[in-house]
């Protein structure tokens, strides 16, 4: 088992948050629910920023631990992502053996148990898991230390029980984040179509086409985004002749100034 210690400075940003009177925290995570869940339920990647921003709004985050076994490429590609948010990441990785997700829990129970019983100024305790196994020790938390208890999941892989047992749960991702993933496939196409040259068109029909036969997204949500940009003028539809005889095809402009909020939403 490897680790990685990352040290940042959030002196001045915590002491805003003390004085605006919100309760001290800890957070767990388990990175691999939360990257393969994601990854697999809806073709997205970790908005690690906006889970940061969300958590700013409810305590004060005292320290934040990203569990995984970076040994797999894809997880591993991650850390240069959580570094930036993060100051400690622990490789759960098991050398020798073919256990692999049970030993991440059983890594991550270590660390909350430890924390609960020797941390008293902690008031909030986060959990990003879906996994119903944590339950027990989300009872013990709440029952036996007094703490309250607010954990993150993937939708559908999100233990009911768990939910439950919390205080208060949160199911990711949200709303936001999925128009953001489309508007941002939506307007990385359009980019593409401009830049190659090619000789098909950026139409309605052509760009969702594309994002359909290439991403794992829901279609109806990508026509929604995208009918909401043009209502918006944030793309517009023109017609262009091809020939001096047709009557024109409508294709997609960007107003890129406007796109901007949108571009490289996962990174």
């Amino acid at each position: 088992m490897g680790i990685i210690e990352l040290f940042h400075s959030n002196k001045n940003q915590r002491t805003d948050e003390i004085d605006r009177g919100l309760p001290r925290a800890v957070a767990f995570v388990d990175y691999e629910h939360w990257y393969i869940s994601l990854k697999n339920n809806f073709g997205m990647k970790p908005n690690i920023k906006g889970w940061f921003e969300d958590l700013k709004s409810r305590v004060t985050l005292t320290e934040a631990v990203f569990f995984a076994d970076f040994s797999h490429k894809s997880l591993a590609d991650e850390i240069k992502r959580i570094r930036l948010y993060s100051n400690t990441i622990i490789d759960t990785r098991n050398v020798g053996t073919n256990v692999k997700k049970d030993f991440t829990d059983f890594i991550i129970l270590d660390h909350i148990y430890q924390k609960a019983l020797s941390a008293n100024d902690i008031d909030v305790f986060i959990l990003f898991s879906g996994d119903g196994h944590f339950s027990s020790v989300v009872s013990f938390l709440k029952n036996f230390r007094g703490k309250e208890v607010g954990i993150y999941g993937i939708k559908d892989s999100f233990s009911r029980q768990l939910k439950e047992t919390a205080n208060w749960f949160v199911s990711l991702p949200t709303e936001s984040d999925q128009y953001g993933m489309c508007a941002s496939l939506i307007f990385d196409a359009l980019k593409e179509a401009q830049l190659s040259n090619s000789k098909v068109l950026p139409t309605y029909k052509n760009i969702t086409d594309k994002i359909l036969s290439t991403k794992r997204v829901n279609a109806q949500r990508l026509e929604s985004v995208l009918k909401k940009l043009i209502s918006d003028g944030v793309i517009t539809e023109r017609k262009i002749n091809l020939t001096k005889k047709d009557n024109g095809k409508p294709c997609l402009f960007v107003d890129w100034e406007k796109a901007e909020q949108f571009m490289n939403f996962d990174d």
